[in-house]
């Protein structure tokens, strides 16, 4: 299942910015990117998961460690459609 989570900065600032260019999948995760961007949002983690709640585990680790507000989106490639 692929995913992409949406990130908006509440704490850590530029700590969060260093933890989110290291970051490493956990079990069952495969990241596909981490881009940072302007507008309403200032990041988003492109990412395959098992299922919703691995997705969901590493989600969590993730918005507690840098203390972003996190939206996650479940994607379904159009072709699949």
């Amino acid at each position: 299942m692929l995913f992409i989570s949406l990130l908006q900065p509440k704490g850590k600032g530029t700590e969060a910015i260093k933890y989110l260019k290291q970051l490493k999948p956990t079990k069952g995760i495969t990241i596909r990117g981490t881009y940072f961007t302007y507008g309403r949002y200032d990041g988003f983690i492109m990412f395959e998961a098992l299922d919703e709640v691995t997705a969901m585990k590493f989600i969590m680790e993730t918005g507690f460690a840098t203390q972003y507000t996190v939206e996650t989106l479940i994607a379904v490639p159009a072709k699949d459609l």
